[in-house]
């Protein structure tokens, strides 16, 4: 089966439309905008502008909120990880033995993780703040036969396959997203965290708060190549 190689770090938008052009999204988010636009709507009682300014404006209000598309995946994935029990136990192991080998702790039916980013983007007349717009992005994901390394109390890497990863990029108080792409699943992922995210081994959760993995094995340090993770077979 092939192994899909992520690039570190993976991007909202390379997740869900790989390679896509962003000057294509952006159009596309404006085509879903509301008939009035985002600006005329919240400055039009104070300043008097032509339609094509407004749309500049528009322009550029959509150019700064679809930044959040940017952000990593991997480190609130592996942060979502480190929550769980035998992790940081295995964590807690790494460092007591910082000369030793990666641990590899296999997880099994994983709760599917979510994550909600709210931004705001501010309209500025002469440093006077004139219009404030707020936007949601809600990034779903499911995944299957996770196996994270563990080294020195930090996770270095993450293979597992995607069962299903979806996201919706919204207005506030407006129904229709903005952006909306087709969910994706890759049958097997392997992706290098960078940097590593920290394992926290106090306090240790509750019993019944995170599932246990069903087991962990030990491997040598390996050398990773740029962007790419190493195999773990």
């Amino acid at each position: 089966m092939p192994t899909t190689e992520l690039a570190s770090p993976t991007s909202v938008q390379t997740l869900l439309c790989g390679e896509a052009d962003k000057d294509a999204i952006l159009a596309t988010m404006a085509r879903q905008l509301p008939s009035e636009g985002l600006a005329a709507g919240r400055i039009r009682h104070r300043f008097h502008l032509t339609r094509a300014t407004y749309r500049l404006l528009d322009s550029r209000i959509l150019e700064v909120a679809a930044r959040s598309l940017d952000q990593d995946v991997g480190k609130p994935l592996a942060e979502w990880l480190a929550k769980y029990r035998n992790l940081r136990e295995v964590a807690a192991r790494t460092m007591a033995d910082p000369s030793g080998g990666d641990e590899v702790v296999t997880l099994t039916d994983a709760h599917p993780f979510s994550s909600t980013q709210r931004s705001q983007v501010s309209l500025y007349v002469r440093d006077e703040k004139v219009a404030t717009i707020g936007f949601r992005l809600e990034l779903k994901v499911e995944l299957g036969g996770i196996s994270v390394a563990v080294r020195r109390a930090a996770i270095e890497e993450l293979r597992c396959s995607v069962v299903k990863a979806s996201a919706t990029f919204t207005l506030d108080d407006y129904p229709k997203p903005l952006w909306k792409p087709e969910p994706v699943a890759l049958p097997e992922a392997h992706l290098a965290i960078r940097p590593p995210v920290g394992v926290p081994h106090l306090p240790m959760p509750r019993p019944g708060e995170a599932p246990a993995p069903q087991r962990t094995t030990k491997r040598p340090p390996a050398p990773y190549g740029k962007g790419v993770a190493p195999s773990t077979g």
